[in-house]
C-alpha cells in the first residue's frame, strides 16, 4: 500500500471512528429533540461522514488504478470535511461567518461521486477493447 493510500486509509477510519462516537454523543448526551432541525442536521451529517467512510475506504484500495479514482479521494477526503463539519457547526453554533463551507463539501462530495464515473465510464471502454 502506497504512503499516499496509507494516509486516505487513516482519514476514511478517522471519520468512521468519529461518526460513530459523535452518533453515539448524538443520542445520548446532547438532548437534540426528535424531528427538530438541529437533530436533522445532526442525523444527515452522521449519515454522510459514516457511508463517506465506507466508500473512501474502498476508494483507497482501488488508487492505483489512476487519476480518477485519486481525485475521488482527495474530493470525498475533503467534501466529509467541510461538508458534514459544517452541518455539525450550524448544530452546535447555528449559522456563522463558516457557513459557506457546508454547500462547498456538498459539491466536493458530487464531485467525487462524479469522478467515480468517469473512472467507470473509462473502465467499461477498456473492457470494449
Amino acid at each position: 500500500m502506497t504512503k499516499q493510500a496509507i494516509r486516505y486509509l487513516i482519514v476514511a477510519a478517522f471519520y468512521g471512528l468519529t461518526a460513530v462516537a459523535l452518533g453515539a454523543l448524538g443520542q445520548h448526551l446532547l438532548g437534540l429533540e426528535s424531528g427538530t432541525k438541529a437533530y436533522l442536521l445532526f442525523q444527515h451529517a452522521y449519515i454522510y461522514q459514516l457511508i463517506h467512510a465506507l466508500l473512501l475506504i474502498w476508494v483507497t484500495t482501488q488508487l492505483h488504478h489512476g487519476f480518477w479514482l485519486r481525485a475521488a479521494a482527495l474530493a470525498i477526503s475533503l467534501g466529509v470535511l467541510l461538508f458534514c463539519g459544517g452541518l455539525y457547526m450550524l448544530v452546535f453554533l447555528g449559522k456563522t461567518s463558516m457557513s459557506w463551507i457546508t454547500p462547498i463539501g456538498g459539491s466536493l462530495l458530487i464531485l467525487g461521486w462524479l469522478n467515480l464515473v468517469i473512472h467507470g465510464i473509462k473502465q467499461l471502454f477498456k473492457a470494449d477493447r
